[in-house]
């Protein structure tokens, strides 16, 4: 924004020149970007950021500035007097309001009589510092208003005005504008317009229309101050590609409480440079009872954000020089009321900024902050880096390879899953519909990412992923984040001289899980056939258990779960928590001589109900061997017209071994009938 020097020595004392103005705004926050000399008036620019709409003025500017240098502040009498003030609803200007959420308020006002001239040299000067060409002194007045002020104002021909009403409402299809730039514009029922009886007159916020313009043969003018939605405001402006300063300052978000004041200002200059005088009273149509909000700061947050003590007394005379009042005072807190033009302030640490910047960044001193992290909380964060960094060691030399997904995903990434919506954390202002919620699993990135490679023809995948996932806890409002591990596999081997290929099954995800367990030295697990479930098929899914809790669970997944990311072929995936696994895992590596003893192997055929699981069975075998069975393996399987209904055989071989002395053969025989003895009481086995 454009400031001029000279119009700034009105507001407030300036002593040290260009120099020291530039300083004191830059080191307060408003960067002064570049200067230039204009018909002996010196112009700064400054760069305004997009939450400072209250220094959109040279008003604003010279605020800052008083805060900056600490200098009494010099506001016209005008803007002093209706500042947060209300003129009637009703006065002797006709304005209807029928877009009540577009324009939230309207103050117009009748001045009779005006005398339109070229503007005094003056005012000319000082619009020609700010950039805008000088078009007669009632326009010109009201540019220099906006420009003194931030309120945008705009001045009809009243008399051009038909049925002399202004009629605030949305363009209808079809109709169209000439606006004073003298180029005729589409209007569309987004846009909102300033209308009289007949027609549109001016595109609201953003620019008059031919039509209604200030003349050389204007007598008597309709002023308008208002408010304008600044989403409407910037949606028509893009859409017409016509941008003013008006529009600049609307799309912002103007001083609400400015409004009368500016219209006031702009009728002070009116009279005194062109004559006319004000028809009966104002009109102030919408608005609302404007309030300065109160916020709490507690004292003993600034040392804790800033790193440095400043007095309490020192902290009320910075906010005096902010125009913020302290309503109550204790020994630890405040309470503080902010100016109506301020808000950008909502909380306590809004604040703490405003004392930092304008006591001085530049006083406090940088140093490094000192903190202790608690040694519990160092000692589970190793723990947990070096499971990860040993899991994908594992991973890796199992053939898997490693993907890596966003963090956030899409509402229908997750209900193409099945997954419920209740805990799952949900973005206020998402960037984009793929980003709306924090990923509650790895199951829907893992699908998508597995059906993204199998559409470009990659015939093989083994992908694994370990990261973040996100939950919104049930009775708290915290979030609750936990890391796991998916793996994902799918597609067909292919093959060698010996092996025809072949598809990936539901046991070959079985076989890494088990070996992945193993290598962390996860032995007392235990698989069990899991419940029904949103993704996985019925019977083709288990879950991973230790001490009766689930740590994961993996399966094959549903065809039509599957088709709903483009998979067409059987697809087997399986997510675990790496915060239970922490808790089982023995990373600690220690050798182990080989035995000296030999080993002695005996088989067990049996007929077993289809209903037992081989985890039943595993179970019974290691109970009863006294800690001599080293290893079983299945070998046969047979379900077929030789056995009744319902029924399967099964054949294993046990091996038996002792860490200490060479077994018997009777000794292993009796081991091995006291095993099959339990198979017959316990599961209801056939030994064959």
């Amino acid at each position: 924004m454009r400031v001029s020097l000279s119009w700034l020595k009105d507001f407030i004392d300036i002593k040290g020149g260009l120099d020291k103005v530039q300083e004191s705004l830059t080191m307060i926050g408003l960067e002064v970007t570049s200067s230039q000399t204009i018909e002996k008036d010196c112009i700064v620019d400054i760069e305004i950021t997009p939450n400072r709409s209250d220094c959109l003025s040279i008003l604003g500017v010279a605020r800052e500035l008083r805060a900056a240098t600490d200098k009494s502040l010099k506001t016209p009498q005008s803007i002093k007097k209706y500042y947060m003030k209300k003129a009637p609803a009703q006065g002797s200007a006709k304005i209807e309001i029928l877009d009540k959420k577009g324009c939230l308020r309207y103050v117009g006002c009748i001045i009779k009589n005006v005398k339109v001239a070229p503007s005094p040299k003056w005012l000319i000067e000082r619009l020609n510092a700010m950039g805008v060409r000088s078009v007669n002194n009632i326009v010109d007045i009201t540019n220099y208003a906006l420009f003194e002020t931030g309120q945008p104002l705009h001045a009809f021909d009243l008399d051009k005005l038909e049925g002399n009403k202004i009629i605030v409402r949305k363009a209808k299809a079809g109709e169209n504008i000439i606006t004073i730039d003298g180029i005729r514009r589409e209007l569309d029922p987004t846009m909102l317009v300033i209308a009289d009886k007949e027609r549109p007159v001016a595109i609201a916020g953003i620019m008059g229309g031919k039509d209604t313009e200030i003349t050389e043969g204007t007598k008597n003018i309709l002023l308008e101050s208002a408010y304008f939605d600044p989403v409407m405001v910037r949606r028509a402006q893009q859409k017409l590609l016509l941008a003013s300063e008006s529009s600049y300052r609307f799309e912002r978000g103007v001083d609400f409480a400015m409004i009368l004041s500016g219209s006031a200002r702009a009728q002070e200059l009116i009279k005194e440079i062109a004559g006319g005088r004000l028809k009966g009273t104002v009109t102030d149509k919408g608005g609302k009872k404007l309030k300065e909000e109160e916020i709490a700061l507690n004292l003993d947050e600034i040392p804790r954000v800033l790193g440095i003590d400043i007095d309490s007394r020192k902290i009320i005379e910075l906010f005096k020089r902010l125009d913020f009042t302290v309503v109550k005072k204790s020994k630890d807190k405040m309470l503080v009321r902010i100016p109506y033009y301020r808000k950008d302030l909502e909380r306590e640490i809004d604040l703490i900024e405003e004392i930092a910047r304008v006591y001085g960044y530049d006083k406090i001193p940088a140093k490094v902050p000192s903190f202790t992290v608690q040694k519990t909380y160092l000692e589970e964060k190793k723990d947990q880096l070096s499971l990860e960094k040993e899991s994908k060691r594992i991973l890796y030399s199992l053939g898997m390879d490693e993907i890596v997904t966003y963090a956030l995903t899409s509402r229908h990434a997750i209900e193409r899953v099945g997954m419920s919506f209740d805990n799952v954390v949900q973005l206020a202002n998402p960037l984009s519909s793929n980003q709306e919620v924090m990923r509650p699993s790895l199951l829907p990135e893992m699908l998508q990412a597995l059906g993204w490679n199998l559409n470009r023809k990659n015939p093989l995948l083994q992908l694994f992923e370990i990261d973040k996932i996100y939950l919104k806890q049930e009775k708290k409002d915290e979030i609750l984040e936990k890391t796991n591990l998916c793996l994902g596999l799918c597609g067909v081997t292919s093959g060698n001289w010996k092996e025809k290929p072949r598809e990936m099954d539901f046991f070959d995800l079985k076989g890494i899980m088990v070996l992945f367990l193993k290598e962390l030295g996860i032995k007392n697990y235990t698989i069990e056939k899991a419940k029904e479930s949103f993704v996985f098929k019925d019977n083709m899914s288990i879950n991973i258990k230790i001490d009766g809790n689930i740590l994961g669970i993996l399966g094959e997944v549903k065809p039509d779960v599957a088709k709903r990311f483009n998979i067409k072929q059987r697809v087997y995936v399986a997510e675990v928590s790496m915060e239970d696994l922490l808790k089982y895992a023995n990373l600690k590596k220690k050798f182990i001589a080989l035995t000296r003893y030999p080993s002695m192997k005996r088989d067990i055929s049996m007929l077993v109900d289809d209903s037992i699981s081989a985890s039943d069975i595993l179970g019974v075998i290691e109970k009863n061997g006294n800690d001599l069975v080293k290893a079983i393996d299945v070998f046969d399987l047979y379900k077929g017209q030789q056995i009744e209904q319902g029924k399967k055989s099964l054949a294993y071989s046990v091996e038996y071994r002792s860490d200490e002395k060479t077994l018997k053969d009777e000794e292993v025989t009796e081991i091995h009938k006291n095993i099959q003895k339990a198979l017959v009481d316990k599961l209801g086995a056939q030994i064959r």
